[in-house]
């Protein structure tokens, strides 16, 4: 398919954008802060969910699942291989740690975990928050 050609009474009010564009101006950057990068940025989602994988990967030596930092491992073998964590949570007891772990809040349930993550730490709503049970692999989006 050919191009059209332009005509000079073609209405042009140099508004024209090219989609990328639009993108790009509204997306806002995503920064790494796992260790040892500090604010390291990307320009997308692609690319910063790329780097976390190559370089961030921590694997579970029970289940060998991988998870995005030591901590994020921490909290899986936690919750999924630690008997006494089932123990605790059926007494009723806080035991869902926050995903920061700068973070000290402990909640009894993930649902209130999940709802500390977004309005205070500004986690996307769409975020899986079941990672610390999935992992990651390289067909698994941390956004749903």
């Amino acid at each position: 398919m050919s191009k059209r050609q332009r005509h000079d009474e073609d209405d042009d009010d140099g508004s024209e954008v090219d989609s990328g564009q639009l993108i790009s101006e509204s997306f806002s950057p995503i920064f790494c802060n796992t260790p040892p990068c500090r604010e390291l940025k990307f320009s997308s989602y692609e690319m910063y969910e790329s780097h976390i994988l190559s370089n961030h990967s921590h694997k579970c030596s029970e289940c060998k699942k991988r998870f995005p930092s030591e901590f994020m491992l921490e909290l899986h073998i936690e919750e999924n291989h630690n008997p006494f964590f089932t123990i605790k949570k059926e007494k009723g007891e806080k035991v869902y740690r926050c995903f920061e772990s700068t973070c000290s809040k402990v909640s009894s349930e993930r649902r209130k975990r999940r709802l500390h993550m977004i309005d205070k730490h500004g986690y996307p709503k769409n975020y899986r928050f079941n990672i610390v049970d999935t992992g990651l692999n390289k067909t698994t989006s941390l956004l749903r």
